[in-house]
């Protein structure tokens, strides 16, 4: 079908195309955090993100004065202080052990141990169960995005390298990390970046057009290793057939992230950090009748 496309690649290799569609079972997919819940999510807008940056920068300011004035109230017993090259204040402070904390070094009889053994309910030992018999599989994957339409893959499977191109564009997959599929988990490690064809850095490959794929599913084009290893290909094709179900939802999931970042820097932009003082407090145990525990 699309054997005159692909001749025009530039390499002695018997170049396979296969299609995600060939795969038969059904993805029980897992989202990180924002991707779990991006079905009941929108698109931000940039208000919309600002606010959400200003009110996360507003908690952890107000978590962090909080903490200062916890550490303030301490009883201090010697304090040194220094400064970095960069003009942050070290300040290192011996106090006296806070009143909720203070330690009585008491020395009791060992607690009988129980010989009974430990019971799990039958649900318990079912979860046991499934995850011991469940197949893992962690998979380092780097993408190298052309113009927002291709993307190259490289991954290793025990020895073999593969490399192939895809129609999907892996930054709606930035923020999966972990698929089902039947009896086997798949966690993802990927790195992600993004050029332009002509700025290819692998110059002595050819980066194909979007036209080579097909436009009603993602598809990739196997460059490098055996076509037939399904257990090194099983990764990739788990991700795309989970691209292709839920397209909608990942975009989603992008704009905001993308928004957030943008908001973030304009909050950055607005509020430069400044050296902060790095306080650090200690105090030394105390048995019972006031001696320091060796």
């Amino acid at each position: 079908m699309l054997t005159s496309a692909l001749t025009s690649l530039p390499r002695d290799l018997s170049v396979m195309f296969h299609s995600s569609s060939t795969l038969i079972y059904c993805v029980i997919f897992s989202y990180f955090a924002l991707i779990g819940h991006a079905k009941s999510l929108l698109p931000l807008t940039d208000l919309e993100a600002d606010t959400i940056i200003q009110q996360r920068e507003t908690s952890q300011q107000e978590a962090k004065a909080a903490r200062i004035a916890e550490l303030e109230e301490a009883t201090v017993k010697s304090e040194g202080r220094g400064v970095l090259p960069n003009g942050q204040k070290v300040i290192i402070r011996e106090v006296e052990p806070p009143a909720s904390v203070v330690l009585s070094l008491v020395e009791t009889a060992p607690e009988s141990r129980s010989t009974e053994p430990l019971r799990l309910s039958l649900e318990h030992l079912t979860q046991l169960e499934s995850f011991a018999n469940k197949d893992y599989q962690t998979i380092m994957l780097s993408a190298t995005v052309y113009d927002h339409s291709v993307s190259r893959l490289s991954w290793r499977h025990l020895s073999d390298e593969f490399i192939a191109f895809t129609n999907a564009d892996f930054n709606y997959l930035r923020g999966t990390h972990s698929l089902d599929v039947d009896n086997t988990n798949f966690t993802f490690f990927m790195g992600i970046g993004n050029t332009i064809r002509d700025a290819n850095p692998y110059g002595d490959e050819v980066v194909p057009s979007s036209a080579t794929f097909s436009r009603e599913r993602s598809e990739y084009l196997l460059l490098q290793s055996d076509p037939d290893n399904a257990e090194a290909l099983a990764g990739l094709e788990t991700l795309l057939k989970h691209y292709d179900a839920n397209l909608p939802e990942l975009k989603v999931a992008h704009q905001r992230r993308e928004a957030l970042a943008a908001a973030q820097k304009r909050y950055n932009a607005k509020h430069p950090e400044e050296p902060e003082d790095f306080i650090m407090q200690f105090w030394v145990p105390e048995r019972a009748n006031g001696k320091a525990v060796e």
